[in-house]
């Protein structure tokens, strides 16, 4: 069984805790298929709780946060160094909202706070390049967003899946070799049951992003 491990790198409020669960928890609930093909393991890194080693896990999901990857708080320097460590090694590495942006940023990109200001609320994905290993026939889908930070440039390698209106680089695939797969969504996460009329594509992201997975599994 392919094991994933979660940097949990923001705290959600008390009420959506209580409610839906971390933001890890949230992930979890929305890509663990009925197969079980996944194992699961967090880390809580706001609580100093780090992986002893990049090969610690099979892949790897770096969650939304409140911060700003420009912050240059002391866990993001050991995080970047994670990432490099993933990329080298050529394991499956997928990055949500501020994990997509710290991806971007450490992979030679660049993210800032958006000159559009925020972004709230579903987000039409217009899809520019297919997604290798979605067979699905889309051109269009809608995701939740919430946030005031983008990423402004890509990493050299980096491949531009989709763009929304307001978020030019909203989906983000690196193909530089077979092995080195990476992945980046700008999407807020919303994971459960409830949310699926609202955000109607959440299912067939999430079986995406099971597949990103499960090619590797």
């Amino acid at each position: 069984m392919m094991r994933i491990g979660i940097l949990l790198v923001g705290r959600a409020s008390e009420d959506l805790v209580n409610q839906y669960g971390t933001y890890a928890e949230m992930l979890v609930s929305l890509i663990d298929s009925e197969e079980k093909i996944f194992e699961f393991k967090t880390f809580n890194i706001l609580d100093d709780e780090f992986p002893e080693d990049h090969l610690e896990c099979d892949g790897w999901i770096i969650t939304g946060s409140p911060h700003g990857v420009y912050e240059e708080l002391p866990w993001m320097k050991i995080i970047s160094q994670l990432i490099n460590d993933i990329y080298n090694a050529g394991l499956p590495l997928f990055g949500v909202c501020f994990g997509h942006q710290l991806i971007a940023q450490v992979l030679g990109g660049e993210a800032k706070v958006a000159e559009s200001g925020w972004t709230v609320g579903n987000q039409t994905y217009d899809l520019i390049e297919d997604i290798p290993w979605l067979k699905e026939d889309i051109t269009l889908f809608t995701l939740l967003h919430s946030h005031k930070d983008q990423v402004s440039k890509l990493p050299d390698k980096a491949t531009l899946i989709s763009s929304t209106e307001k978020v030019p680089i909203a989906y983000v695939h690196d193909v530089a070799t077979i092995r080195k797969e990476v992945l980046g969504d700008e999407v807020y996460l919303a994971a459960v049951e409830n949310l699926k009329n609202k955000v109607p594509d959440n299912e067939m992201i999430a079986k995406c992003w099971v597949d990103f997975f499960r090619r590797k599994n």
